[in-house]
């Protein structure tokens, strides 16, 4: 029986969500495991040793993150990062975009702050960036996705105690897109709630910003086919080395109104920021 572990560093709790989100298929999980750390059972106080697979859930954000990860390596045999936060950054990546002493005098001194002191006594220094935790230790594996699918997270675990290579999607979210795709580009681009997009054809040929195109496969397209554009919550495929310089060089071939996109630094980099190029430095 293999030791699990799991645990939450900056991030929602959406991928441990989406594991509950299994419910009878569990089951097929539950014989093959025993839960040994996991905040969302207990409360526990020591990652014990001899752990055989440990689940990290969200980015690190401060110091107490870095030493955790330290610790969990060095206990584990392997280390999955699990969902877009651990392996990339995710959305918490944006706050690189400010120094941390904006971010915290945003948070502790508004308006509607009674008290606008900065707390300082018992609580973890925060680092200077979000980093994927790939940043701070060694990665074996990860799960994709804001969170990953739960059939995806079912089939990489059940790979991983067999002693297999978790199969992980290697296609892009359009393969998935059953929408009709004429392989033309927009001549303009539109925000996601301006017009009645065509529920048939492919949303981006319609001029809406959908990342599908350089987003990993995964999540059955859902997005795309409930009417919203991809925004590249499962982060790039093993093809690429960064999604946003990809996705920037779509949209370039589309002609100069990309350059009226707003916010196309969110657009490109929402979900990976912390792991883009520019980024791959920082320890």
């Amino acid at each position: 029986m293999a030791k699990i572990g799991m645990i939450q560093l900056c991030g929602c709790s959406g991928c441990h969500i989406s594991l509950l989100d299994l419910h009878d298929q569990l089951l097929d999980l539950i014989p093959n495991i025993e839960i040994v750390y996991a905040p969302i059972i207990a409360d526990p106080k020591e990652i014990p040793d001899g752990i055989d697979v440990f689940l990290v859930e969200g980015g690190v954000r401060n110091e107490h993150d870095e030493h955790l990860l330290e610790e969990i390596r060095e206990k584990s045999k392997i280390v999955v990062a699990f969902g877009t936060c651990a392996a990339y950054g995710g959305i918490p990546g944006l706050g690189n975009l400010y120094t941390k002493e904006d971010l915290l005098n945003t948070v502790y001194s508004t308006d509607t702050t009674e008290n606008k002191e900065i707390p300082n006594e018992e609580i973890p220094e925060l680092t200077e960036v979000v980093k994927p935790i790939s940043h701070v230790i060694k990665v074996d594996y990860i799960l994709p996705g804001c969170p990953p699918c739960p059939n995806i997270i079912k089939d990489a675990l059940l790979a991983i105690l067999n002693g297999e290579e978790p199969k992980i999607p290697q296609k892009i979210v359009c393969d998935e897109c059953p929408r009709k795709k004429e392989n033309v580009y927009p001549k303009e681009f539109k925000r996601p709630f301006e017009g009645k997009p065509d529920p048939e054809r492919c949303l981006f040929e319609q001029g809406y910003p959908c990342l599908g195109f350089a987003t990993r496969a995964g999540c059955g397209a859902k997005c795309p086919k409930s009417g919203m554009p991809c925004r590249g919550c499962y982060g790039k495929t093993d093809a690429v080395l960064d999604f946003g310089a990809k996705a920037a060089n779509v949209l370039a071939n589309s002609g100069e109104h990309a350059l009226k996109l707003p916010d196309k630094l969110g657009l490109l980099y929402r979900f990976c920021l912390p792991a883009a190029l520019i980024n791959r430095k920082i320890k």
